[in-house]
């Protein structure tokens, strides 16, 4: 398909960051990736600008415009919808129908297991499609009819009423008889029309619900199919579990010269995948610390899901515990709490009890590998430095680059700290002790221990917020300290240095955001 074919040239906003080799991915992806780029051009924003809005990194959304990777079906169909949206122009249901096609069957080229239940889902789609709409043109059809029914009923009681009216009149109004039996047969006449009418809408009403009880069926025996292709899925994961942490003890033809035995770990693809599914069954629960408390002190892997309570969740993260699941479960919490652009409203969680004795890396790794290389998920926090502790001294000065979690979710310095809102006093020692333990996020402080006998400084009545606490704090040690808050931490050190990922500087009486 050459570019322009598809949909109506216009200005061209998206630069992509790959080109598309088609010797190196065949036709079927080359055609889809050439699709995808007209698509992507009828949004008028960047490629960076796009990533953002669906919440997938510019290094995925580059894999599937280059052809290198093939989207989930839900991203194409989004692609198209955000383009219609923008431009406020409908694609045709062909050009639609076309790209789903080359969708497809680029899939099947990649995945023929996840083609086939693509198709599945495709045809359960339009057999739903096809369900409701019979099921609508059946209500109408029985509205009319009961219309009808009504309008029959009045016109019998119409003609019961003249046939009163006119045996009386033949008595003593003889001369306006004729004209009472010709009004008599036009009613009679249009009450034969209706009752034809209500014969014929009640065998297209017969008709419709029997067509749509088989579209009923259809759908029915569809989703029995899918199923049916799911459940012979699972048991081909189980099979290939079943094959995880098996020994194998091999005698070697030369035993009589070097005795000894080789052990094979099972640790395969398929067993990556039934970890993965195995996440992907349990109920996502939030991540609060009250669902936390019911979590076992056991290893384990774990994902955290971005999205909100009835929306479809995105995996964002995948990650181990050697030992608690619930320690590394409230690491990551802590991670989001008191950061910019994100909520921990709209992040969930499942997890996996690792029961046998090897680290709880394997699972996780395997289960990385498989939702990478094939299902094509992004798992953008697993590339971010979402999971990085405080990083130390030598590392403050290190530039974080512009997809890291800590350039995307800053601290947020309006943060409520806990305060009871009476008057206190503190050393400045005692006090950065108080904000290291309150803060949501890292404060690492070199505080010599003579300040901590130092009791001059006063927090004020009222609520007290992360930027107000340390303007207090670097007021009362003077113009030699300086607090940097850095976009994922904040420290205190005797010194006046600048840093590349700095937000605000806290210098005695002196506040300056960074540049």
């Amino acid at each position: 398909m050459a570019q322009g074919e598809l949909v109506p040239r216009g200005p061209r906003t998206m630069v992509f960051q790959r080109d598309i080799d088609g010797t190196q991915i065949g036709p079927d992806r080359y055609a889809l990736a050439l699709a995808l780029r007209e698509l992507a051009q009828r949004l008028g924003v960047s490629l960076g600008r796009y990533s953002v809005r669906v919440h997938r990194d510019r290094s995925t959304l580059s894999r599937y415009f280059s052809g290198a990777l093939v989207p989930p079906a839900e991203f194409v169909e989004q692609l198209i919808d955000d383009g219609n949206r923008e431009t406020g122009t409908e694609l045709t249901s062909a050009v639609r129908d076309t790209v789903r096609k080359l969708h497809r069957t680029a899939l099947r080229a990649t995945s023929p297991h996840s083609a086939d239940l693509q198709d599945l889902r495709d045809k359960l789609a339009e057999a739903d499609r096809q369900s409701r709409h019979l099921h609508q043109e059946a209500r109408l059809l029985r509205e009319m009819v009961r219309s009808a029914h009504e309008r029959l009923d009045e016109q019998q009681t119409q003609l019961r009423q003249l046939e009163q009216a006119g045996a009386a009149a033949r008595l003593a109004h003889r001369a306006e008889l004729d004209q009472r039996d010709t009004d008599f047969d036009s009613m009679r006449a249009e009450r034969d029309d209706l009752q034809a009418t209500l014969v014929r809408l009640t065998a297209e009403l017969a008709e419709a619900e029997r067509r749509a009880r088989e579209a009923e069926e259809r759908c029915i025996r569809l989703e029995q199919q899918l199923d049916t292709a799911e459940a012979q899925a699972e048991e081909r994961d189980a099979e290939a579990e079943a094959n995880v942490g098996t020994v194998t003890h091999t005698a070697t033809a030369e035993a009589t010269i070097s005795p000894g035995i080789s052990v094979h770990l099972g640790i395969t693809r398929e067993a990556g995948a039934r970890l993965a599914r195995t996440l992907d069954e349990q109920v996502p629960l939030p991540l609060t610390e009250t669902h936390l408390r019911k979590v076992l002190g056991r290893p384990g892997i774990y994902q955290l899901l971005r999205g909100g309570p009835s929306q479809p969740k995105e995996r964002m993260y995948v990650g181990k515990a050697d030992r608690s699941l619930p320690q590394r479960l409230d690491f990551a919490r802590l991670r989001i709490l008191g950061r910019k652009y994100i909520s921990l409203d709209d992040m969930y969680f499942t997890y996996v009890y690792v029961e046998d004795d090897l680290s709880a890396v394997a699972p996780e790794h395997l289960v990385i590998k498989h939702l990478q290389e094939e299902r094509g998920v992004s798992l953008l926090w697993n590339q971010n430095g979402f999971s990085n502790n405080d990083p130390g001294r030598r590392r403050d000065q290190v530039q974080l680059k512009p997809q890291h979690f800590d350039v995307s979710h800053p601290i947020d310095l309006d943060w409520s700290l806990r305060h009871d809102g009476r008057r206190q006093l503190f050393s400045p020692k005692d006090f950065a002790t108080y904000l290291k333990a309150e803060l949501p996020y890292a404060f690492r402080q070199a505080l010599e221990p003579a300040q901590a006998d130092d009791v001059s400084l006063e927090v004020p009545q009222g609520p007290l917020s992360a930027d107000t606490a340390f303007r207090l704090l670097a007021r009362n040690l003077g113009e030699s300290w300086q607090i940097s808050a850095l976009k994922g931490h904040v420290i205190l050190y005797k010194e006046h240095t600048e840093y590349p990922n700095a937000l605000r500087y806290y210098r005695g009486e002196n506040v300056t955001d960074a540049s």
